[in-house]
């Protein structure tokens, strides 16, 4: 039977449909634009719901589908499709989209794998991700060099990571900047008029500190340095030089609702703010004093980092494998190898103690990131690299 002519499509595969549309929306326009067909597939909402209704309205050739409604309800046309000679590429996200996309369903698909950090399975000093960790290493050296076209990594301590362990040859490794940050929202002037509005700010620019946070802004787990954040915190509650500070933490709802009624009562007696992630992170943003970061394990590039690089805010962070680069490239705040609280309390207090000089973005700093980690710069990256290789 002859081929027919099809529309080029591109599949975008993540855990989360969060993730896709909080974080991929200048690709699928983009996408959208030269004309491919773009299908979204994902295992579960994520966080925030109801984002998809802003997003897909009056926007052609656009599906967004469950997977396992995809497998079942879209299977048929799938592999009555393959007879179209149109070029089909499928983006695959994190651990389990990265395997599942090896399944036959995929098998007339280009496939290219985005490792948004190596994240816990690879980091984390459990046994039982160490065991883990093996076991994935195994698979993805099996899948990338048998089924996927080429690899993303987010910073290049992932790059040699991939090389030193023989996961895959350096022909099929590249480095992009990140998942891309809208700097149209994360801008210094769009805090500072927000800030204003609110009183947080005055006509004369002098910040009311005593309405500021220090801010957690991520999943409530042990990898993600929550408790060296409660521990800190308290440190600094214990210190008369900082009793007044505010703290808050801001999480997914479902991470808030299974606290346990002992840590509930614990961050109410010691006045701790608790609130859930919001689709507006402006929110918070524009009240947090700083940003604490002490995750243990290794993300890809810090998205709450480099927004709050953008706009300006000072981050507090424990080192790992891709926020050092952020700052590198200029990003206000402090960073530390030590992974004990104290050492993360003091460059907290290091930052406190000369606010002045670590809340103020240079403008040249700012377009620095901005052009090297925004929408434009990552789209790009990506859409240069899946025309080099459309062979």
């Amino acid at each position: 039977m002859p081929k027919i002519k099809g529309k080029d499509e591109v599949v975008i595969f993540a855990n989360t449909l969060w993730f896709i549309l909080n974080f991929k929306k200048s690709l699928i326009d983009e996408l959208l634009k030269k004309g491919y067909g773009v299908k979204i597939l994902f295992l579960r909402i994520g966080p925030v719901f109801n984002l998809e209704e802003e997003f897909i309205n009056q926007k052609e050739n656009l599906s967004i589908y469950p997977f396992m409604y995809f497998c079942f309800h879209i299977l048929k046309k799938e592999i009555q499709s393959r007879r179209a000679n149109g070029r089909k590429i499928l983006l695959a996200f994190t651990i389990s989209p990265i395997i599942l996309s090896s399944l036959p369903l995929f098998y007339s698909y280009e496939k290219y794998a985005t490792l948004e950090g190596l994240g816990r399975v690879f980091t984390s000093k459990y046994i039982i991700f160490r065991i883990l960790r093996r076991f994935v290493e195994r698979i993805y050296k099996f899948l990338f060099l048998r089924i996927y076209k080429s690899v993303f990594v987010l910073n290049h301590v992932d790059f040699s990571y991939m090389l030193e362990n023989n996961i895959l040859p350096i022909s099929k490794i590249n480095v992009i900047p990140g998942t891309g940050i809208n700097k149209q929202i994360f801008n210094p002037l769009n805090i500072f008029k927000l800030r204003l509005k609110r009183g947080i700010i005055d006509k004369n620019h002098i910040l009311d500190k005593s309405n500021m946070f220090v801010t957690y802004m991520g999943r409530i787990s042990v990898d993600k340095g929550f408790y060296r954040f409660l521990s800190s915190a308290l440190s600094l509650i214990d210190d008369s030089k900082y009793s007044d500070l505010k703290f808050r933490i801001v999480a997914p709802l479902k991470d808030i609702e299974i606290l346990s009624e002992d840590l509930k009562t614990f961050l109410k007696r010691k006045n701790f703010v608790v609130e859930k992630y919001l689709k507006d992170p402006l929110t918070y943003y524009a009240s947090a004093l700083l940003i604490v970061l002490p995750t243990t394990y290794g993300e890809g590039l810090s998205r709450v980092a480099l927004e709050s690089g953008l706009l300006g805010i000072p981050v507090a962070a424990m080192n790992n494998r891709g926020i050092s680069s952020l700052f590198m490239d200029g990003i206000l705040g402090e960073i530390t190898l030590d992974s004990e609280p104290y050492g993360f309390t003091k460059i907290i207090k290091k930052i406190l103690d000369n606010y002045s000089q670590y809340s103020t973005l240079r403008e040249s700093t700012y377009i620095n990131l901005a052009e090297k980690y925004g929408d434009e710069a990552s789209t790009n990256s990506v859409l240069s690299i899946l025309e080099k290789l459309n062979t």
